[in-house]
């Protein structure tokens, strides 16, 4: 999931609304699970370590765990390297003719031939004794206690045991009654044993508990992970220890999305009216065809030319570099939780490799995979065009009932009861029905071009091009049909007039 744009990631109003909820549960006295997409914490630049400086810099004090040493017990070991091939050399014995009888090699003296590269020796697995052991390590070296499982091999139960208990109760404040209430911050995906921090987690959740100590006064912790490298049930479980758990679901908003969109466009000064309105429709439609993705909508809106014939492939050029599956999970196009709810069992893998997201409460699919339907794009554009259309092309509509009035070859209480908005299900509104220049306000333009047809309206060809136009447009969007180039050319001129 790549989000290189020219607005940091960090700065967006959804982005920090969701640190805000994470922060505000680490000082509400809670350990946090936090679970990112593997997309962000990987390939240059991982924003996963951009999100966590950014809510560090918000909690201010804090013990952050290092990373593990590369020579930590269960590490890889390499292999011992192959010394270089020396160049044979004579051994003071008779030559050894080969006649390809296959014993040969038996009377080769030293030094003849090319000597085989040892075996790597294979890493050993790391326990989850001692990844638990390793993490109390440098837990209590930053608690400023001396570590007590520095020992080559498996710690022995003892051991750990006596780690284990030594680093909880200093962080519940034995024995000087000096709980340590800065929050652990433990960079999980970073670690070779991920479950190992989740295991701590519960441990300094359980102990805290047993102190019965007050929220104020309570250590906790905050363990940020992917999901993949834990078990499909444990977050659930987690979450019913008292533990906060956040996926990182639904934290891009369309605002935010509008927000890279609009200052990812080129420079723009001085517009007219028009170039203003189109330059509107443009943006929604980049923010809508994008959805979460911040990548498309940047790229997009720094190249896309707006017109709708050209988004295709726009789009396509885009996201050529981006593979999606073609089959979508089951469902993808019901609404799902807003933000704060975690990923679908079902849309957990692709969630995980940045390809699906929770959009202002819909399961958005990444654009790539928009491409092999074209209906999804048009509805899209659609969708854009009603959003940023509609409100100008009922302020229109409205204006240009005065029109009607000053046109009007009946009488206007007769226009208003054969042309006025019928009652919805027969029951009209007592206080609208009986008033003729209410109805006559709330006339359709549909309904105006046929009062014009029927020629109880008198337009001149200007007012009948303006009427036609706001009538058709306002036709093909109520029937989800987007417009195309041509035709929202035309009504925005007419908007702008």
């Amino acid at each position: 999931m790549s989000t290189s744009t020219a607005v940091p990631l960090t700065s967006l109003p959804g982005v920090r609304g969701w640190l805000r909820r994470l922060h505000d549960d680490l000082r509400a006295g809670r350990s946090c699970l936090w679970l990112l997409p593997r997309a962000l914490t990987s390939g240059p630049g991982c924003v996963a370590d951009a999100l966590l400086t950014e809510l560090l810099h918000e909690i201010g004090d804090f013990l952050l765990l290092p990373t593990a040493a590369p020579d930590r017990p269960g590490a890889s070991v390499p292999a011992t390297p192959a010394p270089p091939p020396t160049a044979p050399q004579w051994s003071g014995l008779a030559p050894l003719l080969d006649y390809d009888d296959g014993l040969s090699g038996f009377g080769a003296g030293p030094g003849v031939g090319v000597p085989s590269a040892p075996r790597p020796v294979p890493a050993r697995p790391i326990t989850p004794a001692e990844s638990l052991a390793e993490l109390l390590g440098r837990l209590a070296a930053e608690l400023a206690e001396q570590p007590l499982a520095a020992q080559p091999g498996a710690p022995s139960h003892r051991a750990t045991r006596a780690t284990t208990e030594g680093v909880l109760a200093r962080l519940v404040g034995e024995p000087d009654d000096r709980p340590e209430t800065r929050p652990v911050i433990i960079r999980a995906w970073n670690e070779e044993a991920p479950t190992a921090a989740t295991n701590l987690l519960r441990r300094i959740v359980a102990t805290a508990k047993e102190a019965g100590l007050p929220p104020d006064r309570r250590p906790r912790a905050l363990v940020v992970v992917t999901a993949e490298d834990l078990p499909a049930n444990l977050p659930d479980q987690l979450a019913r220890e008292d533990i906060a758990v956040h996926w990182w679901w639904g934290a891009v908003g369309r605002l935010d999305t509008a927000t890279v969109v609009a200052v990812s466009r080129p420079p723009r000064t001085g517009l007219a009216r028009h170039q203003q309105l189109l330059e509107a429709v443009v943006q929604a439609t980049i923010t809508e065809v994008s959805g979460p993705f911040l990548d498309v909508a940047a790229a997009l809106a720094s190249h896309w030319n707006g017109s709708p014939e050209t988004l295709l492939d726009a789009l396509r050029l885009t996201v050529a570099d981006t593979a999606v599956e073609d089959t979508a999970p089951p469902k993808w196009h019901e609404r799902v939780g807003g933000p704060g709810h975690r990923p679908d069992q079902v849309v957990l893998t692709p969630w995980s490799a940045g390809i699906v997201d929770n959009w202002d409460g819909h399961l958005r699919r990444h654009p790539a995979h928009d491409l092999a339907h074209r209906h999804i794009v048009a509805t899209r554009v659609w969708l854009a065009q009603h959003h940023a259309l509609l409100p100008r092309l009922d302020d229109a509509r409205e204006e240009f009932t005065d029109v009607v009035r000053r046109r009007a070859r009946i009488p206007l209480s007769r226009l208003a009861e054969q042309y006025g908005p019928r009652p919805v299900g027969g029951s009209a509104d007592p206080d609208t029905a009986t008033d003729t220049g209410l109805v006559l306000t709330a006339m359709e333009l549909g309904a105006m071009w046929g009062a014009h047809l029927n020629g109880h309206i008198a337009l001149n060809e200007v007012e009948r091009r303006r009427l036609r136009t706001l009538w058709r447009s306002r036709n093909r969007l109520a029937h989800r049909t987007p417009l195309d180039e041509a035709q929202l050319h035309q009504l925005v001129s007419v908007l702008s007039d």
